[in-house]
């Protein structure tokens, strides 16, 4: 038969242990050394993911992509428009989602190289002013909450794919990734991300375009992203520095200057008047225009001097016959003489 242990035997056991019933006795005040030199609360629910080295470079490579972005949309929208960090936190999916209004606007984004979707969420009024914009208005945001249309959508999807390729450049300096636009979903429930409880890292940025003021956020799994975050070096600052390849800013550009609309005047002739009679002309007066000379009129574009040619009449038509363009470093008409005009 087993026999009961009294708690005077534990008493007298713990009593012969080395450090007497100081050491065994339950109520003996724990000593300095048993204790840590400075205790912080950690929060086993929101571990911290990324190290502060990390931290600062998934921040930095989101400062150069926020730069490019806001180059690509100012081309894209042929308006001035910013874009900034403003926050990065830890959190999990369903906290996400939880911040989220209904209807919202939110791209589910595949990541091939990495097995996994990452998520990319616009605030409402920035999404009804872009497409405003993109329709040829002002860039002014809907008053009425509502889900996007068919059309509304597919301008969208076309300005995420923008992002999309925009966000692959700015993480090329750290892996090669490619980000491919799977779904625009209006309910958060119905985007199927990670599990609600897995840990994300919520990049926020803050556009700006025409007073207008809204929110970009990126949704980084980190069971999605871990390999890519890995592959960051301590200390870190390889971010894509805003412009991309040499050159493609400015191809970018030169495509948005080809549609726009320019005035070009042609100076057919010109009349030397003195300042009393040109305040003594009445309707009816004519006008002697000096002749033109041999190389003809003048066209001017937005007011500068280009071209050089000789008017006449095509198929009916008034025209203009091109017959020199000038230097491009000329800014006004002082190498031509004023009376050929």
């Amino acid at each position: 038969m087993a026999e009961t242990v009294s708690q005077a035997d534990i008493d007298a056991f713990l009593g012969a242990l080395p450090g007497g019933a100081a050491a065994g006795s339950t109520n003996a005040p724990a000593t300095p050394a048993s204790l840590p030199s400075k205790a912080s609360a950690y929060d086993f629910s929101h571990p911290d993911l990324l190290s502060r080295d990390r931290i600062r470079s998934v921040h930095t490579l989101h400062e150069g992509y926020a730069q490019a972005l806001a180059k690509r949309l100012s081309t894209e929208l042929l308006m001035n428009v910013s874009v900034s960090v403003s926050a990065l936190d830890h959190l999990t999916y369903g906290e996400f989602l939880m911040l989220l209004p209904a209807p919202t606007v939110l791209a589910v984004i595949e990541a091939c190289e990495l097995d996994g979707n990452i998520a990319i969420m616009l605030d409402r009024a920035l999404t009804f002013a872009v497409i405003d914009r993109l329709l040829g208005g002002v860039g002014a945001p809907l008053a009425e909450v509502r889900s996007l249309t068919a059309i509304e959508q597919g301008l969208m999807e076309r300005v995420l794919r923008r992002c999309c390729r925009e966000l692959e450049l700015a993480w090329a300096p750290i892996t090669a990734l490619q980000f491919r636009l799977q779904s625009i979903e209006s309910n958060p429930e119905l985007a199927r991300v990670v599990g609600p409880n897995e840990m994300v890292v919520l990049v926020t940025l803050e556009v700006k375009m025409r007073g207008l003021t809204g929110t970009m956020n990126i949704c980084l799994p980190y069971v999605v992203m871990e390999p890519a975050f890995h592959r960051m070096a301590h200390g870190s600052r390889h971010p894509r520095i805003a412009g991309g390849p040499p050159g493609r800013g400015r191809e970018a550009l030169s495509r948005s200057m080809r549609t726009s609309r320019v005035e070009l005047n042609i100076d057919l002739g010109s009349a030397d008047l003195s300042l009393r009679e040109f305040l003594e002309l009445t309707p009816g007066d004519i006008l002697r225009i000096a002749p033109l000379e041999e190389h003809g009129a003048e066209a001017r574009v937005e007011g500068v001097p280009m071209l050089s040619g000789v008017p006449g009449r095509f198929r009916g038509h008034r025209a203009f016959e091109v017959r020199a363009r000038h230097p491009r470093n000329r800014s006004d008409g002082g190498g031509k003489n004023e009376s050929g005009k």
